[in-house]
Formats: C-alpha cells, sequence, structure tokens
C-alpha cells in the first residue's frame, strides 16, 4: 500500500525484530549506492564502507540468510565495488543477474546494446556544453548524471534525453523508456523487468518460508517494495526505505549509517 509516512524503524524495533527472527531463513536483498554506500559527487568514487563490507560478509556466510545486491549499476562495476564470494548480483535494475556461479542476461536488452550505444553517443554531443553532466554507459542500459549540473540547465539536459530516445532507431526491434532516480535520468529497453522482478526472482530460489527483504534508497527500489507488498504485491515480506519521501516501503532509516545497524540486527535474529 502506497503511503507518504513509513513507520521510523528504531521506533517499531520490536516488530521488525520478531518479523527477521520468526520465518527459518531471509532473503535480504540490498540496494548499493545510497543504501550500502553512502552517496557522492562523482559516481566513480562511490566505496562500500569496510565495516558495511564485514556485516553483509557475516550475513553471506550465514546458512539461513541468502544476500543479493540489487543495483542500477552494470552487474560487473557492482561486483568489482561489493567483492564478495556468496553472494548474488542483479545488475542493470535486474537485466543482469549473477548467483550459484551462473550468470544470465535479459535477451531483449542484450540485442539493444548498439542502440544504448548510439543513444549515449547522441547525448555525448548534444550535451557536451552543459556543465556537470556526465553519461554513463552501462551497456544494458545508460544513465544521465546531473547532479552536479546548475538547476537552470537541468531542464535542457531532460528535454534533450527525451528527444534522443524518442528518436532513436532500434534494429533489434527494442523501444525504450525513461525512469527518474536520484538526480539521473535512466534510459532503459521498455520490457517488463526491473528491481521488483529481480527480487520476486532470487525469491523464488529461496524455500517457500524464507521471508524477503529489501532495502533501498531511490525512486527506482519503489518497483522492489511494491513487490513485497502483502495487500498489492507478489510477496509479503519487509520494505525499508533509506531516506525520507513518498514510498510503498513498510519502514524507512535515516541514512545508510543505520544500515549497518540494521545489518546487525538481521545477524543476531538469523544468525546467532
Amino acid at each position: 500500500m502506497q503511503t507518504t509516512d513509513p513507520t521510523p524503524l528504531w521506533l517499531a524495533r520490536d516488530t521488525v525484530v520478531d518479523r527477521l527472527a520468526r520465518p527459518p531463513g531471509l532473503v535480504c536483498c540490498l540496494d548499493f549506492d545510497g543504501t550500502l554506500a553512502p552517496i557522492v559527487d562523482d559516481p566513480d568514487a562511490a566505496e562500500l564502507p569496510p565495516a558495511v563490507r564485514d556485516r553483509v560478509a557475516g550475513l553471506a556466510d550465514c546458512p539461513s540468510v541468502d544476500v543479493a545486491v540489487v543495483s542500477g549499476r552494470e552487474l560487473s562495476d557492482l561486483r568489482d565495488r561489493v567483492g564478495l564470494d556468496g553472494v548474488a548480483y542483479a545488475g542493470n535494475h535486474g537485466l543482469e543477474l549473477r548467483g550459484g556461479g551462473e550468470e544470465t542476461v535479459n535477451p531483449v536488452a542484450r540485442r539493444s546494446r548498439a542502440a544504448i550505444d548510439r543513444i549515449c553517443d547522441r547525448l555525448s554531443d548534444c550535451l557536451a556544453h552543459v556543465p556537470g553532466v556526465e553519461i554513463e554507459n552501462k551497456g544494458l542500459t545508460a544513465t544521465v548524471h546531473v547532479r552536479n549540473v546548475p538547476d537552470e540547465r537541468v531542464p535542457e539536459v531532460e528535454r534533450t534525453v527525451r528527444v534522443a530516445v524518442e528518436e532513436s532507431p532500434s534494429t533489434s526491434g527494442a523501444q525504450f523508456e525513461l525512469r527518474d532516480g536520484k538526480a539521473i535520468r535512466e534510459v532503459r529497453p521498455a520490457v517488463d523487468w526491473d528491481k521488483g522482478r529481480a527480487v520476486e526472482l532470487l525469491s523464488e530460489e529461496a524455500p517457500d518460508d524464507w521471508l524477503p527483504l529489501y532495502v533501498g534508497d531511490d525512486l527506482t527500489d519503489e518497483d522492489a517494495f511494491r513487490v513485497l507488498d502483502d495487500q498489492r504485491g507478489a510477496l509479503d515480506g519487509i520494505g525499508i526505505l533509506v531516506g525520507e519521501r513518498e514510498t510503498a516501503a513498510d519502514y524507512r532509516l535515516e541514512n545508510p549509517r543505520d544500515v549497518r545497524e540494521l545489518l546487525d540486527l538481521i545477524e543476531d535474529a538469523q544468525c546467532a
């Protein structure tokens, strides 16, 4: 159920601890930027803090917890930044998945690589004069970063991106869509796949009575929160927003520092 005021997790600590400890296992899905790692001005500078890496590694070693890192980042980039074995990875909003030693890529997205390259080349040319803009080609998708763009120039960037996507020819037959995120505009193949679908797939691979959990901060994480809504979604789980805004999550944390304490709660509930 969509809500504008999810409960601060620490005010519902006892309830959350009970929900974490009650099932025989957890599917623990974690966003990267803004959740495990703090948001930074330069996306290439994002790092997983050592204390967080240690906690995620400890959960990955726990037999009753399946850990997955789900991100809009390209899969190879995500794996390099997390650098942990025993963890499943979902890159490009789930279009790329790696777990159990196997890697899968959405076939429509795979055929869209050339079109994504053309869109990125066009945007690099058309936006070269705009200060602070960054075009990130992630193979299957593209991200236009506007965090460092002057506020008055952001509408110009948005118009340029929209036109480039609308006018992009696709020899693969794929169409593209634009999605908003925190200080970004995402260009993606218009396929029925997102972070929510990735969480569904990851949960299907776990025992039926395990509890799915998703922690994220961005607008793109709402797809996962909605899947976990026991009234409307496919799964009955727990969604936790990092930050404060309108959300479908059940609870919220203030910032990535609070995520460390949440990981401790999960370890105490399932691994002690």
